[in-house]
């Protein structure tokens, strides 16, 4: 009521309005191959199969759906027309549906319908209806105000493992970072197991790594790289917030990050905005690209990747990105005191998602963030963290090897090549 009440004094009246109100606008693709998908469906068959036939039986989920959609169609339409039309289905002629990530699913539907009037003379004509079934209930909540001009510090750990995905992070952060004067303050976290921290004096497993800090610094003279030494057997990020919280002041906004993410401006700006002191902390869900010799099989790997649907997917079991101010995580983590004297495995058992939604009290919002991608990569999922955090690293290597179409292609690949 506000949108509409505020929107009849704009320029062009309540058409200025966005449909529906209070639901975000259209997604805008960038290049042709980031334009969203129709698909076209009959009451009974759907042309969007996901074994790639052109056509299949509609049922399930979808069937519930599209039953819903036609019966909420004719509901407010007779809203729309009552006392002086009844409207009654005949049948669905086209329907048309695609799903928006920054609204939902929209549908279009061409209704042949009966029209009876209120003397009871009835006729039969065709309406195009437009429906959106939104993400999740809208709700319209006041935030405190934020800008763009904080400065945001990036933490990247690093295991032995990750050491080969430094040179290419730092080579994009820098034309992204560096030479654009980002308001940003990158720092790495060595994570060294017992072992490798006593030899650290004549085999340090991370000296490359600073020798590329050190040139980086060099080309640089207004960039200071600074880094952080931990010695754990259980990499646990619970741990390493805890030594990093202490060495920076309470008002410092934290993007804990991993070193295969490509970060760029429009993420940071982004981070800024969505990261609310004492309000809310923000978990983007990145985009991850699939394994190169499942997604690009017998074809030549692209310059770029493009944020399309064979090139990789979101990546919901992930967690590992996070933005969130000090204050906010000191303020959780002194909620924690008591649970963590009972249980200290408590510290491995969660990660920094978890403790935000168990112990906060504060808005943790999760969304995907187109922004943000990271390249393929097998982590290497630790049995020492609790069965959920394990559970999830797992779930996020499968997921991340190829699409479906992609897989089924090279297991008949494999069984052509076996039966013969």
């Amino acid at each position: 009521a506000e949108i509409k009440n505020v929107s009849l004094l704009a320029f062009e009246g309540n058409r200025s309005a966005q449909w529906p109100v209070g639901v975000n606008p259209p997604f805008e693709p960038k290049s042709r191959f980031e334009v969203l998908k129709w698909e076209y469906f009959t009451e009974e068959e759907i042309y969007s199969c996901i074994d790639g036939a052109p056509k299949c039986e509609l049922r399930g989920i979808d069937k519930t759906d599209v039953a819903d959609v036609i019966d909420t169609a004719v509901e407010e339409l007779n809203k729309k027309y009552m006392p002086t039309l009844h409207l009654k289905k005949q049948q669905l002629i086209n329907g048309y549906r695609r799903f928006d990530p920054t609204r939902g699913m929209e549908y279009t539907l061409d209704l042949q319908l009966e029209v009876v009037n209120q003397k009871g003379h009835s006729r039969s004509i065709t309406k195009r209806v437009h429906l959106v079934r939104p993400l999740s209930l809208i709700e319209i909540i006041p935030m405190p105000y934020v800008t763009e001009a904080t400065r945001v510090h990036i933490i990247i750990p690093l295991t032995a493992e990750d050491r080969s995905f430094v040179n290419h992070f730092l080579e994009v952060f820098a034309s992204n970072a560096f030479e654009t004067s980002e308001n940003a303050i990158l720092t790495f976290l060595f994570i060294y197991d017992p072992e490798e921290a006593q030899h650290v004096n004549h085999n340090d497993i991370f000296a490359d790594v600073k020798n590329q800090i050190n040139v980086y610094e060099r080309k640089y003279p207004t960039v200071k790289i600074p880094w952080i030494s931990v010695k754990t057997e259980i990499p646990s990020q619970i741990k390493f917030m805890d030594i990093i919280s202490k060495k920076h002041p309470v008002d410092t906004l934290f993007f804990l990050a991993h070193v295969n993410t490509n970060i760029n401006t429009e993420f940071l700006n982004r981070c800024r905005m969505n990261s609310i002191n004492n309000w809310q902390v923000f978990f983007p869900i990145h985009f991850q690209e699939y394994n190169p010799d499942v997604a690009y099989h017998n074809q030549p790997r692209p310059a770029t990747v493009d944020l399309v649907k064979d090139a990789g997917h979101f990546d919901r079991r992930s967690f590992d990105e996070a933005c969130f101010y000090n204050s906010d995580y000191m303020a959780t983590r002194s909620r924690m005191v008591a649970d963590v004297q009972e249980n200290e495995d408590i510290l491995e058992s969660l990660d920094i998602y978890d403790i935000f939604v168990k112990y906060s009290g504060l808005h943790v919002f999760r969304a995907v963030e187109p922004a943000l991608h990271q390249q393929y990569r097998y982590q290497s999922c630790n049995p020492k963290l609790s069965e959920d955090v394990y559970h999830r690293c797992i779930q996020s290597n499968m997921e991340g090897l190829g699409s479906r179409s992609q897989l089924a292609m090279l297991l008949f690949e494999q069984e052509q090549g076996n039966s013969t």
